[in-house]
């Protein structure tokens, strides 16, 4: 059976889980989704259920035949559909290729996928995942997504500290500002993007790494609104209730996750407050800092050898 890490190449987690994969498989093999169709090619046969993919190292796998596929990132395909080209051979050649490399993705054969296309679409759609995660109990913070500037300026007068960052993300979060709201300002922001704002909660950054099952946490400190930001923030292996470990397999869970790493705030009396769940989380600089061992964890859950 075959592994297929799919990612860019140069990106560091692609390169880490392949070489790590390589150690206990033979047939692991990289795969860049722009690479198809330009160098890589994928068949369907649904009359005999044969199907199959092309690498550009030149090897053909029975789509059958693959175990498991690490999603790194999906980099798109080889042409794109755009406002610019809409209507032209271009743009219908990345719809036919999107969709045939979706069928793929969502193809309902054994393979694992670490993670899904549907799990993808929760991270994609964060206020979607918002929602479904407050429908199982969890608690998150006080939120307005949109693009109505009284509606924002009445939130940022409501939360006593209001934070603001995009809906699918790509950017830091900060602090939101009455130089923000300001309707000279805002409104040709609003024009072009809605956001998200959010009430502040102070506290501490949690991060729940859940991997089939297996679940550890660290706590991050930093005086950053966005921790990602903070070269001097520290990270510490720490222990949650059991009921936030049962949250956070539930939410993995409900959003169609095999792995994860689920963002918190602590507050100072205990409580959790659900910020989004990353399907492809960074996780090399977590191993380094604390050794939990996410790399043999998702190994394990791939080739299927926990109890092995």
């Amino acid at each position: 059976m075959a592994i297929i890490v799919m990612g860019q190449v140069e990106d560091a987690h692609t390169q880490h889980m392949f070489q790590q994969l390589k150690r206990c498989r033979d047939e692991v093999y990289h795969f860049q989704s722009h690479d198809f169709p330009s160098k890589c090619q994928l068949s369907f046969d649904f009359v005999d259920n044969k199907h199959s993919i092309s690498l550009a190292c030149g090897t053909q796998i029975s789509l059958d035949d693959i175990e498991a596929v690490y999603w790194r990132n999906f980099s798109g395909v080889s042409d794109e559909s755009t406002r610019e080209n809409v209507g032209s051979l271009d743009s219908l050649a990345a719809q036919d290729s999107m969709a045939t490399i979706r069928t793929w993705m969502q193809l309902n054969n054994n393979t694992r996928w670490f993670n899904s296309w549907a799990a993808y679409q929760y991270h994609l759609e964060k206020p979607r995942q918002l929602a479904r995660v407050k429908e199982l109990g969890c608690l998150v913070p006080s939120t307005y997504i949109g693009n109505e500037l009284q509606a924002i300026q009445a939130a940022y007068k409501a939360f006593d500290k209001a934070i603001f960052k995009p809906v699918y993300g790509g950017a830091y979060t900060e602090w939101l500002t009455a130089q923000h709201i300001d309707p000279e300002h805002a409104l040709v922001a609003l024009q072009k993007s809605p956001i998200t704002v959010q009430e502040y909660i102070e506290g501490t950054n949690v991060r729940t790494f859940v991997v089939d099952g297996r679940v550890a946490s660290v706590a991050i400190d930093s005086n950053s609104v966005d921790f990602r930001e903070d070269d001097l923030a520290s990270m510490r292996l720490v222990n949650t209730p059991l009921s936030i470990k049962s949250q956070a397999i539930a939410v993995t869970k409900a959003l169609q996750l095999n792995w994860t790493a689920i963002d918190w705030r602590r507050t100072a009396t205990g409580e959790y407050y659900f910020l989004e769940a990353n399907p492809s989380p960074m996780f090399l600089g977590v191993e380094e800092r604390t050794e939990v061992p996410i790399t043999k964890w998702l190994i394990d859950a791939m080739t299927e050898s926990k109890n092995k």
